[in-house]
């Protein structure tokens, strides 16, 4: 009997998982809501597709093709009806399942700065960007192409990443000067959150940082746009770009109001199925396994693998037992013998 699987989702996780699915002989029907688009991408390789000029589409993932898959390209699930076993989609589509697999990830984080939204509340202020969705990258590489000095607020490890893509972009065209920018890192500088040597490797690109630092207000100017950046302390930084990074945090809006357990994260076990309903799974970002949320690719990776297995049969036994024991933090002395030896190279 064709069983009929439901992911909603469609990012690293759910792609994998999707595959993993299909690469076997399973007598299944699998309905995939999309609410991104038809597209998946892996949002670690948005960046380094910013910095080489190429666009979200660089970052995509392999496009599947199998009579078994159905995607419902911009069509998001709105409600899970738990108890028939349903799922209702912005398309007013209504959708049996008999297994759902929620892979719904994480929504960026806003944070609470006076002047980031347009007067009426509806938008962000001209010129202000996030950097969660390939939307958002492909906006904001046509906002880098005529911006002149660029400010990236949060300190996270996409905040990193997005700052020195930004920098990078006009290297290699002699054109055009290179963007000035600047970040700043509004939490503690911790080893666990923002590794020195991270840090360090930054501000060789030309990215200046600020770390434990506030953002106060955005200002606007004369043309309804984004003028400057005014930091706790008063100090003001001109800018005509500026990028949110302020961490993300897990999408569980669908999982909530279906009256699945959340704590941080849609709560699963071992065998990642959410401890309220049997027929009910979670992966990615979005699940919280034995207290722990993990936003990691790799631990993405596994979790898909993991489930694909079981549902198709292939390891009906396999269960998730949590990330690998983390890296060791970089000792502080070898990035300060490291910092000192460029500056020698340097003055040579």
């Amino acid at each position: 009997m064709t069983r009929k699987i439901v992911v909603v989702g469609w990012g690293l996780a759910a792609h994998r998982f999707v595959t993993g699915l299909l690469s076997t002989d399973a007598d299944v029907d699998i309905t995939v809501y999309a609410g991104e688009g038809a597209a998946a991408h892996d949002r670690d390789t948005l960046p380094a597709a910013l910095a080489a000029g190429r666009g979200p589409a660089a970052a995509a993932l392999p496009v599947l093709t199998d009579p078994r898959l159905h995607l419902r390209a911009d069509v998001r699930a709105t409600a899970v009806d738990r108890m028939h076993r349903l799922v209702h989609g912005t398309d007013h589509w209504i959708q049996p399942y008999d297994v759902l697999v929620l892979a719904t990830g994480t929504n960026p984080v806003l944070p609470p700065i006076r002047g980031l939204r347009t007067s009426d509340g509806q938008g962000l202020l001209p010129g202000v960007h996030p950097a969660h969705t390939p939307a958002d990258f492909q906006a904001l590489a046509e906002a880098a192409t005529t911006a002149t000095r660029a400010v990236v607020i949060g300190g996270s490890a996409t905040g990193l990443r997005v700052a020195a893509a930004l920098r990078a972009m006009h290297l290699g065209d002699p054109q055009v000067s290179p963007l000035h920018v600047e970040l700043i890192d509004q939490t503690p500088a911790t080893p666990e959150i923002t590794p020195a040597d991270a840090y360090f490797s930054l501000r060789r690109t030309g990215v200046i940082a600020y770390q434990d630092c506030r953002v106060r207000t955005l200002e606007e100017g004369p043309n309804g746009a984004l003028a400057a950046v005014t930091l706790a302390d008063g100090y003001r930084l001109t800018a005509d770009l500026a990028v949110l990074t302020c961490g993300t945090a897990p999408n569980v809006a669908l999982a909530w109001t279906a009256g699945l357990a959340v704590a941080r994260g849609i709560v699963v076990d071992d065998t990642l199925r959410s401890v309220s309903d049997p027929a009910i799974y979670a992966l990615g970002s979005c699940a919280e396994h034995r207290r722990s949320l993990s936003g990691q690719s790799e631990t993405a990776l596994e979790q898909a693998d993991v489930l694909a297995d079981r549902l198709s049969g292939r390891d009906p036994a396999r269960t998730y037992r949590g990330p690998a024991a983390p890296r060791p933090v970089p000792d502080a002395r070898e990035v300060v013998a490291e910092a000192e030896r460029v500056l020698k190279a340097a003055a040579a």
